[in-house]
């Protein structure tokens, strides 16, 4: 029998390299004395070995020729060398400082105080940064002189603290990760399946606080987000032929009118269509009421302070393309109405969760079933588009709308910037107040008209159609039901001291769904929306309290022509003002609290720079180096230039741009430098004019008739002009020049006699 066969019948081993008998039992672990008779006692006493096997390891150890090294003089292993498993694993400590090592917490504590105290005080640390946990083996259990070698255990020399608990507590962390992970790459997400469940919550992200505010998680923790999506969704001419799908079959059939599959069908996509169309008639009706609606009421109806008044007026938003989109949510809140309506009641509030009250099923059922739909082309879209205010809309609105059919590309058409929201928000109302210069020219204009003596007995009715006809009795009538219906949900009161039970609270919340409905939206990304369900509430609001003309139907009478602000008062107390618990309050509080912790959350993206500082990169998708963006200059002028040439219709009046004259002593009505004589620019507007409107392409003028779809092409381009010269002012220029300043300067004289000086403006605008 060999030697190794005779030490490991009985547990021992030999380490060839230090030349020492290792006991390898479990509670031994350790070197032992190379003794013959030392090693047979320890085999009888620790652990009942037999005599006879006990013999013939010592017959083997007398017999070796090479003898075996005692423990405390065999030397140890380097540091960083892989655990014997031979050996005990000591969960121990090195001194920082000196090569002490011990696996007693109290004895390292001990040496600090005795060797290193001095410096642990110049340090100012304390003592148990002094040394740091490792994990220790050695030749026996305590060994003198402190003779350890560090292993490294795990991939790591360094022991980590904490205890049994701490990997108990990251077990049970990383098994919830791993179910959430295996449910994101699973197959349910195709579905909506995945959203339900798996996603329920959203742990240990930036997003707590945003989400513990919102409630989103417990709201729609059980909800069918898809089906809520869907409900929501703007129609399309396409849903109009053929139906909107609202939610998927599982088993992914073929047959989309199984009892598996939920259509909206195409009748009610059309009626539906119909109605949001209306919607735009209703808010036209509004902004007519606000035009006409005194400066100090509009301060009013701004303010949130419940016996405050707002230094400045409420406002319209600056782009017609921000209005678009703000009245594009009301109207995706009205198709969640009627489409929700229209399901089932046990899969509306179910797989919705959505609930409506007695008086709201009678109000949508009074207009879903009205005998206006039975009218010829009551189901036409383009009739109730031909209808506007019999005063005119707005010159700025009229002229962005688009000619084509639907709204899909206006979402994209506004940025949704600070001072869009800033007309909702006030200093003393919210955390900001951006109001620009603009606001303010804003602010003058319609003092002048507010102010203004109106004749309300002069008004007839408030719709007529495009060729000055009344409107039809029975298109009034939907008007006054679909007003009447938004302001029950506008006004709805709060359940159980839960805003979300309140469906205009609600559908705000399937506004912050993420794009892949698992997640949701962080608040930079979602108060946009949340200012344009203000901005839309405020012109209802004063619709509801002081219309210009009154809703018969409705019992609301309009507006007195005295104490009208005790009337505007009355709505503001219930629903306006901060603490009424109303869809408003709850909203406008979420919007200041999403405005002040944006600012904390992680940012959209991060950009990255290369280490000889010449390359811009975003993830590995986008790279600009340094080269390229010093010719983006040009880039930029010559799509400047080529748009100029474009407007122009490659025309180019005969101008030196160095010897342009101009009299800033005239104050004349409407004098600027385009006007001086010596410049020869008085007839330039009109030959422009010509051109454009007699050009082989792209001609403003067809048939003796204004072409829209071509002037709406020409503005295009000038705004792209714009962004354009803006663009160059940003890059060139040193500084951070205003260019929203510069871009918008008036080159006339006011009705006051006054006019801004161009190149004054100019200097303004670059310091």
């Amino acid at each position: 029998m060999s030697d190794d066969a005779v030490f490991s019948r009985v547990n021992l081993s030999i380490d060839v390299h230090a030349r020492v008998l290792i006991c390898c039992h479990d509670v031994c672990r350790v070197a032992l004395s190379p003794s013959p008779a030392q090693v047979s006692q320890h085999l009888r006493t620790k652990h009942n070995i037999p005599a006879a096997e006990r013999r013939l390891v010592t017959d083997v150890l007398k017999a070796r020729i090479s003898p075996l090294q005692s423990p405390s003089e065999a030397p140890v292993r380097q540091d960083g060398s892989s655990p014997d498993p031979n050996l005990h694993l000591v969960h121990g400590f090195t001194c920082k400082f000196c090569i002490e090592r011990t696996g007693s917490s109290q004895v390292i504590s001990r040496h600090i105080t005795s060797a290193h105290e001095k410096q642990r005080l110049q340090l100012g640390v304390r003592r148990n940064a002094m040394y740091e946990p490792v994990f220790l083996q050695a030749w026996t259990k305590s060994p003198s002189g402190g003779r350890y070698w560090i292993v490294e255990y795990g991939g790591s020399t360094t022991r980590p603290v904490g205890g049994k608990e701490v990997y108990d507590h990251l077990e049970d962390v990383f098994e919830r990760e791993r179910g959430r992970q295996k449910g994101f790459s699973g197959g349910d997400l195709a579905n909506g399946a995945g959203t339900t469940r798996s996603s329920q919550t959203t742990t240990f992200t930036d997003l707590r606080p945003w989400l513990e505010r919102t409630g989103w998680e417990r709201t729609f923790g059980r909800i069918d987000r898809e089906l809520l999506k869907n409900l929501t969704t703007a129609p399309s001419p396409a849903s109009s032929h053929r139906g909107l799908i609202l939610k998927e079959s599982s088993n992914r059939s073929s047959d989309v009118y199984s009892d598996e599959w939920m259509i909206s069908s195409a009748d009610d996509e059309r009626k539906i269509t119909a109605l949001l169309a209306a919607v735009d008639m209703v808010m036209d009706r509004c902004e007519q009421t606000a035009r006409t609606t005194s400066r100090s009421l509009l301060c009013w109806l701004r303010s949130v302070r419940p016996h405050g008044c707002y230094a400045k007026p409420f406002t319209f938003v600056g782009k017609a393309a921000s209005r678009r989109k703000y009245i594009r949510l009301l109207k995706r809140f009205v198709a969640l109405v009627f489409r929700a309506y229209r399901l089932p009641a046990d899969i509306r509030q179910r797989r919705a969760g959505i609930r409506f009250k007695k008086s709201q099923l009678r109000l949508i059922s009074a207009l879903w079933n009205h005998e206006a739909w039975t009218q010829h082309d009551a189901l036409n879209e383009q009739l109730w588009r031909s209808m506007k205010l019999s005063d005119g809309a707005d010159v700025e609105i009229d002229r962005d709308v688009e000619s084509t059919d639907g709204e899909e590309d206006c979402e994209d058409e506004d940025k949704d910037d600070s001072d869009n929201e800033s007309s909702v928000v006030g200093a003393d109302d919210s955390e900001t107040d951006h109001m620009d210069d603009a606001d303010d020219e804003d602010d003058k204009s319609e003092e002048e008209d507010h102010d203004r003596s109106e004749d309300q007995s002069r008004k007839n009715k408030a719709m007529r159609s495009s060729g000055g006809e009344e409107v039809s009795p029975w298109a009034e009538e939907v008007l006054e039901l679909l007003f009447g219906l938004i302001m029950a949900f506008c006004t709805e009161e709060v359940m159980d001291g839960r805003p979300d039970s309140t469906l205009l609270v609600y559908f705000s919340g399937v506004l912050g769904f993420s794009a892949d409905l698992t997640g949701f939206l962080p608040a930079r990304s979602y108060t946009s929306n949340l200012a344009a369900l203000i901005y839309i509430q405020r012109l209802l609001f004063l619709e509801y309290a002081l219309p210009a003309q009154g809703y018969p139907r409705l019992g609301i009478a309009r507006r007195p022509r005295t104490g009208q602000i005790a009337r505007l008062q009355n709505v503001r107390q219930e629903y306006l003002v901060l603490g009424s618990q109303s869809p408003f309050e709850e909203l406008f509080s979420l919007l200041v609290f999403g405005r002040a912790i944006a600012g904390s959350e992680t940012p959209a993206f991060l950009l990255k720079w290369s280490d000889d500082g010449q390359i811009l990169s975003y993830r590995d998708e986008i790279a600009v180096h340094m080269e390229q963006f010093r010719r983006l200059p040009k880039v930029l002028l010559a799509r400047a230039e080529a748009l100029c040439e474009q407007l122009m219709y490659g025309w180019k009046p005969p101008c030196d741009l160095s010897s342009v004259k101009d009299d800033m002593a005239n104050t004349t009505h409407e004098f600027s430098f385009v006007s001086h004589p010596k410049n020869g620019l008085a007839e330039a507007y009109f030959e422009l004019t010509l051109k454009a409107c007699t050009s082989q392409a792209d001609s403003l003028s067809r048939k003796g008739r204004w072409n829209q779809k071509a002037i709406f092409d020409y503005l295009k381009k000038e705004e792209a002009l714009r962004e354009n010269l803006a663009g160059l002012m940003l890059m060139t220029c040193g500084g951070q020049p205003r260019s929203p300043d510069l871009l918008s300067v008036r080159l006339t004289r006011n009705l006051a006699g006054e006019r801004p000086q161009p190149i004054k403006v100019i200097h303004q605008a670059f310091h």
